[in-house]
């Protein structure tokens, strides 16, 4: 995977070393990593890039986890409905303007920013490895709104 796993998050530049295949993987080994069934709430910042979004979300989906779709917001949002609503992790997929670069970040239950120190190298290594056997049931897809 081209994509670019840094000390705190997931970036790549749409097309380049980010694609929609990425986005899928990275939500299927995310899904796969949490410890725990439950739902995975998924906020999008303004500036997200839609089919990335959907990508993380459909990756998440086929691996059986149900999905909150959190709508639009940051990172408080991402943890505001984690807290809330005791989902087993969440995710926050923007678009850095600055950088034109597509950043992903992850959460553990109860909203832990998850980096490096605490599993986003075993992330990266699902993702290179790609060994995903699906779900027999897709996860649900529903709103807080």
């Amino acid at each position: 995977m081209s994509t670019i796993f840094s000390g705190f998050d997931i970036r790549g530049r749409l097309g380049e070393s980010m694609t929609t295949e990425d986005a899928w993987t990275l939500g299927k080994a995310f899904a796969d990593w949490l410890p725990e069934d439950g739902r995975v709430v998924v906020v999008a910042s303004s500036t997200a890039n839609a089919t990335i979004l959907k990508a993380v979300t459909e990756g998440l989906r086929l691996q059986g986890r149900d999905v909150i779709d959190g709508g639009q917001g940051d990172a408080q949002t991402v943890i505001q409905i984690s807290v809330g609503s005791k989902t087993a992790g969440g995710i926050l997929v923007s678009h850095d303007d600055l950088q034109d670069l597509e950043t992903i970040e992850l959460y553990e239950a109860n909203a832990v920013l998850i980096t490096s120190e605490n599993g986003l190298s075993e992330i990266s290594s699902l993702v290179e490895a790609g060994n995903f056997v699906p779900a027999a049931v897709k996860g649900e897809l529903t709103s807080i709104i």
